[in-house]
């Protein structure tokens, strides 16, 4: 249906009661789109399901994404919609396009939505600083600056999978600029990232990626 309609997909994620798509194109293919898809995938799950009648309760809601950081932030929303179930990690999750984002795209087109980050490292920074409420109102979600010095050195090295932020300094540059980038796209303000690492906020701000 997205060859023959001209739609298409960034992101994804199928759940046990309801669906979200994000999806690029005018209003009239999305609409002869959704009752295309909808209409088959029904027939299929109550086939093979042994049911009849309805499946999905309403016609699909759609809201327009409107600037880079609505797209940023509802793509993480979407992908983290299975981390309400219990023990499920939203990366490991089958039926969403993360797993695309990290490994090889399949449905979605992820090269567009991987230009507003500089890395695979930052998109998932980005990822783990999730704030469900932030994202369902369409905000982005930079709450990680609220953190005092002592939270931040334990989100820190969670996030980067170290146990002492000091030895970053003495990294080779590479791998130091890496690890800082994903701070710096985690939320985590210079000032405190130089604080908890020791490293001067001059070199922070110039870590751009691996090498940069």
């Amino acid at each position: 249906y997205l060859d023959e309609s001209g739609v298409e997909f960034f992101a994804w994620c199928l759940m046990s009661n309801h669906v979200h798509l994000l999806v690029s194109a005018n209003m009239e293919a999305i609409s002869s789109f959704m009752r295309k898809l909808l209409t088959s995938y029904a027939i299929y799950f109550n086939t093979r399901h042994e049911r009849t009648g309805h499946l999905f309760q309403n016609r699909f809601d759609s809201v327009p994404i409107e600037t880079e950081e609505q797209l940023k932030t509802t793509v993480r929303y979407i992908h983290k919609n299975p981390s309400k179930i219990p023990n499920q990690i939203a990366s490991e999750y089958e039926w969403s396009s993360y797993r695309e984002y990290l490994g090889r795209p399949f449905i979605a087109n992820t090269s567009l939505v991987m230009t507003l980050f500089e890395s695979i490292d930052d998109f998932v920074a980005f990822h783990e600083m999730w704030i469900p409420s932030d994202d369902a109102k369409g905000k982005s979600s930079n709450a990680r600056k609220t953190l005092s010095d002592d939270d931040a050195v334990v989100f820190a090295k969670k996030l980067l999978g170290v146990d002492s932020l000091a030895d970053i300094a003495s990294l080779g540059k590479p791998e130091r600029n890496r690890l800082l980038t994903i701070l710096k796209a985690s939320g985590l303000p210079i000032a405190q990232i130089a604080r908890i690492t020791g490293i001067g906020r001059n070199i922070i701000q110039r870590a751009n990626g691996p090498g940069k």
